[in-house]
C-alpha cells in the first residue's frame, strides 16, 4: 500500500459502521478509467461507481478514453500520476495496459477490473459476467428460436466491436450455433462501439448479403446499428443483442423484432469495484472475483425489467 494509501486511510477515523465516512481531510481518490461514455453501458457502470462514492465520501475521478486504446493507456497513466490511491479500469485491449498495470501495481496501487479479464497479481479484483459462457447460454436460447421458429435453418449476420469481451461474446455464440447445422453465419461486420460506424457496417453487410434473416449483436451501437440499417432496407430479420436495454430498444422488443436481449447490471460492476477497492485500502479481505447472473430480456419480461 502506498504512503499516501496509508494516510488516507488514517484519516478515515471517522468511518461509521454504515460504510459511510462522518468527515475525512483526506479522502482516498479512486480513478475510474471506462471504455467509452458515448455508450450508456458505461454510462451505468461510472453511475454505480458515482452513488457508491459519494456514499463513502470517496473522490473519484473518472476518464473517458471515447473507445481510444492509447487514450485509455494515456489516460490510466495519468491516474498513477495524479497518485491515486486506486484503478477502476473498463479495458478495451489488456495487453495495451499491461506495463501500467505493472507500474501501478509495483507502486502499490490496487486495480479493480471490469468485464474484460486481466491476468496480473496486481488486479486485485476481476468483476463482471464470464462472457464466453453467458454468451453460449444466449446462442442456445437463439438456437431454439432458430430451430422452433425458423425449421433450423437460418443466415445469420453478426455485429461486433473487435474487443476482447464481445470477440468471446461472439465464440460463445458460435459455439451453441455448432448444434444446428444448418444456421450458418454468412457475414461479420465491426462497429467499433459507434453508433455511425456500426450503422454504415450493418448496412453494408445487409446489402451484400440479402440473404441475412437474423442478426446476433455482441454490444449496444452495433445492436442499434443493425436496427437503422435493417429498417432503412425494410428488412425482416430477427435480432439479438447485449448490454443493456436504452429507450431506442423498447420499441423493437415490445414488436417482437428484438427477440432476446442479454442484460447485464453494469451499475453493479461500478458500484461493487469501488466498494471493494475502498476494503483494500482499509486492509480488509476481498474475493478475486465478482460476478452475478445476466437476464434474458424478452417482449414477455420486459415490463418486469425495466
Amino acid at each position: 500500500m502506498t504512503k499516501r494509501a496509508l494516510l488516507a486511510l488514517a484519516a478515515f477515523a471517522g468511518l461509521v459502521g454504515s460504510g459511510g465516512i462522518a468527515s475525512a481531510a483526506t479522502p482516498p481518490t479512486i480513478c475510474y478509467v471506462t471504455f467509452s461514455l458515448q455508450v450508456e453501458y458505461f454510462q451505468l457502470g461510472v453511475g454505480g461507481a458515482k452513488k457508491a462514492a459519494k456514499e463513502l465520501g470517496v473522490n473519484l475521478i473518472v476518464h473517458d478514453p471515447q473507445a481510444d486504446t492509447g487514450k485509455q493507456v494515456e489516460d490510466f497513466e495519468d491516474c498513477i500520476a495524479r497518485k491515486a490511491d486506486a484503478i477502476i479500469i473498463d479495458p478495451i485491449e489488456s495487453t495495451a495496459l499491461a506495463g501500467p498495470i505493472e507500474e501501478a501495481g509495483k507502486k502499490g496501487i490496487p486495480i479493480a477490473a471490469l468485464d474484460t479479464p486481466i491476468k496480473s497479481p496486481y488486479v486485485v479484483i476481476q468483476l463482471g459476467i464470464p462472457q464466453f459462457d453467458a454468451s453460449r447460454e444466449f446462442g442456445q436460447f437463439i438456437s431454439g428460436y432458430v430451430i422452433g421458429k425458423m425449421g433450423g435453418k437460418a443466415k445469420i449476420g453478426v455485429m461486433l466491436a473487435s474487443t476482447e469481451v464481445q470477440l468471446a461474446r461472439r465464440d460463445g455464440f458460435l459455439a451453441a450455433l455448432k448444434d444446428v447445422p444448418d444456421a450458418t453465419v454468412v457475414a461479420t461486420g465491426d462497429g467499433r462501439n459507434v453508433l455511425e460506424t456500426a450503422q454504415s457496417a450493418a448496412e453494408n453487410m445487409l446489402t451484400a448479403h440479402p440473404e441475412i434473416n437474423v442478426i446476433y449483436a455482441t454490444g449496444d451501437p452495433q445492436l442499434q446499428g443493425a436496427l437503422a440499417a435493417a429498417a432503412s432496407q425494410g428488412r425482416k430479420i430477427a435480432f439479438f443483442g447485449w448490454d443493456d436495454v436504452p429507450e431506442p430498444f423498447i420499441k423493437p422488443l415490445q414488436d417482437g423484432r428484438i427477440i432476446g436481449f442479454v442484460m447485464q447490471a453494469p451499475q453493479i460492476g461500478g458500484e461493487m469495484a469501488l466498494r471493494y477497492l475502498v476494503d483494500k485500502l482499509q486492509g480488509k479481505s476481498i474475493p478475486a472475483r465478482y460476478s452475478y447472473n445476466p437476464t434474458i430480456i424478452t417482449q414477455y419480461n420486459l415490463a418486469q425489467n425495466r
